[in-house]
């Protein structure tokens, strides 16, 4: 399905700064058993992490939801919010601590 309002503008401008170093890290947990294959939480998903797996099955005989791209997740929640089946769970870690640690 194309996907709606993915169009970037281009610029010529450089940032003068680097931009600074990720705060948090995520990790989505998605019970397939729960999942019925609905693809809202690929629609509603501004980074395309996710995806409805068309070669498995759960044992309902649905297709259900999988992780692509885990390093383009920005812990937005959105898939956890829309979630008619409470499936999808966004777990955050904070890299801060862990690297003082």
């Amino acid at each position: 399905m194309p996907r709606r309002g993915k169009k970037m503008l281009n610029s010529k401008r450089t940032p003068i700064l680097a931009p600074p170093p990720a705060q948090k890290e995520y990790q989505i947990k998605i019970v397939t058993e729960q999942c019925d294959g609905c693809e809202l939480c690929v629609e509603f998903c501004p980074c395309d992490v996710l995806e409805i797996d068309k070669e498995s099955f759960n044992s309902r005989m649905l297709h259900y939801a999988a992780v692509i791209d885990l390093d383009a997740c920005t812990g937005c929640r959105q898939c956890e919010r829309i979630c008619p089946s409470v499936s999808i769970f966004v777990l955050e870690k904070d890299i801060a601590q862990e690297d003082s640690s």
